[in-house]
């Protein structure tokens, strides 16, 4: 990574530094993942970009090299877990990742005619936004432990993990493990010199969340988010809850009690009927998804 100062930890030399040099971005054909490739696009940057809509992912690379970047674009899909990592391994192997930002991820929730999540979308979602993820994460800093030269990863979590959500268990499950993870990757990463950030934005206006028909409040704009997040990186900043609306509302509700805050969620209900409305989705159903339930990229 590149920078204006150096110290070591351990005897491995870590770059205080302005920027990374080669950056990895996952969910990168929409949303957050094509704002912060945007906002990271510049001269000397190498950007490789995963992504499973080829279309989207053409598009934003084009921008990022209008602005001097090196764009690889890389069509993989996170839930074919294998593939996905066997295109991580090659593409670090070509490129050998300064920082790796793990932002793909889907959204769902119960129709209304479901009770409860079906077994085939809670597999998804946790395909998608924890395993995929996870085991991304480490692979990338097993090859960063290796290089001895530092290096970064930050894992793109939601605010959802901390609120019980009964029509959409699978989704906060998925992020409250994702975040599990990557405070104990912290602590493993630490004395090596890599840096892990745990990011979770409250509501970012992106494809997925337009399709909510709720009240979203302190909602981001994608570009704002993008800043938000690297000036976590940037900073080496373990964990932030994004705006800082939602830090504060995060700290109270770690004051409420489980049982009430469990009651009170049971009383909510969420409108997400243009989730299954018969208009065109905004990105492609992961394979194998109900047809009722299409999955949306929330990146």
């Amino acid at each position: 990574m590149t920078g204006c100062g150096a110290s070591t930890v351990d005897g491995i030399s870590v770059s205080l530094m302005i920027r990374p040099r080669t950056i990895l971005i996952t969910g990168a054909s929409s949303g957050i993942g094509a704002a912060l490739a945007a906002a990271y696009a510049c001269e000397r940057t190498t950007l490789v970009l995963m992504g499973r809509n080829e279309d989207r992912l053409s598009r934003v690379s084009a921008v990022c090299r209008d602005k001097g970047a090196l764009v690889v674009v890389a069509v993989r899909d996170v839930a074919d877990i294998d593939g996905f990592l066997g295109s991580l391994s090659d593409l670090d192997g070509k490129w050998r990742f300064d920082l790796a930002i793990f932002n793909a991820g889907i959204g769902d929730t119960c129709a209304s005619s479901q009770q409860i999540e079906s077994p085939q979308q809670v597999l998804s979602l946790l395909d998608v936004n924890l395993r995929g993820p996870a085991a991304g994460a480490s692979l990338i800093a097993d090859r960063m432990i290796a290089r001895r030269q530092g290096g970064a990863i930050a894992l793109i979590s939601s605010v959802a993990a901390f609120v019980p959500l009964p029509i959409a268990a699978g989704y906060a499950s998925s992020k409250a493990g994702l975040n599990a993870f990557g405070l104990s990757l912290n602590g493993a990463l630490r004395r090596h010199g890599i840096a892990v950030s745990l990011i979770c934005p409250g509501y970012v206006d992106t494809p997925m969340s337009a399709r909510l028909n709720t009240f979203k409040p302190f909602q981001m704009q994608p570009d704002a988010a993008a800043r938000a997040i690297m000036a976590c990186i940037t900073k080496r900043q373990s964990f932030a809850i994004i705006p800082m609306q939602y830090a504060i509302v995060c700290a109270f509700l770690k004051l409420v009690p489980t049982k009430f805050a469990v009651w009170f969620s049971s009383k909510f209900r969420l409108d997400a009927s243009a989730y299954r409305s018969g208009s065109e989705p905004i990105s492609d159903t992961h394979p194998g998804a109900p047809s009722s339930c299409p999955k949306l990229d929330n990146r």
